[in-house]
């Protein structure tokens, strides 16, 4: 390269690895679309309130979207045999359309649920009754 000094020619080829690296280290392996587990999420709010289901946390966003929600009900009133009762975001009066976008600032934290956790469990039962009502 005319005009080009040895030292320049590569640290153009070291940019490469350095933005590859630092992609690698924001994206969690676990959410890619690819594997076939189901994921589910909790969303803890600065309020109290708690939210379960499938996240879209994107880091260059404001905002987080929970698809596939769930908040707590008094156990007492469900049906199931479980400690913890949830209901299916939608079945409001307002009746929202699925997908809930949450402003990251009042977001306390969000965490991972494990599958064989009682709220995992709850929002199965949740679903199977779901199934059964033909909804």
């Amino acid at each position: 390269m005319i005009g080009a000094t040895p030292g320049r020619a590569w640290a153009g080829w070291l940019l490469i690895p350095i933005a590859a690296l630092l992609l690698g280290a924001s994206v969690d392996p676990a959410a890619l679309p690819f594997t076939n587990a189901e994921k589910l999420s909790a969303v803890f709010l600065l309020d109290g309130q708690a939210y379960f289901g499938h996240v879209d946390d994107p880091p260059w966003s404001d905002w987080i979207t929970l698809t596939d929600g769930y908040y707590f009900e008094d156990a007492r009133k469900t049906t199931t045999d479980l400690p913890v009762g949830l209901l299916k975001r939608g079945n409001e009066l307002h009746q929202p359309a699925d997908g809930m976008r949450i402003r990251r600032d009042k977001v306390l934290a969000v965490e991972r649920v494990s599958l064989d956790s009682p709220v995992a469990r709850a929002i199965e039962a949740q679903r199977a009754i779901e199934r059964g009502a033909g909804r």
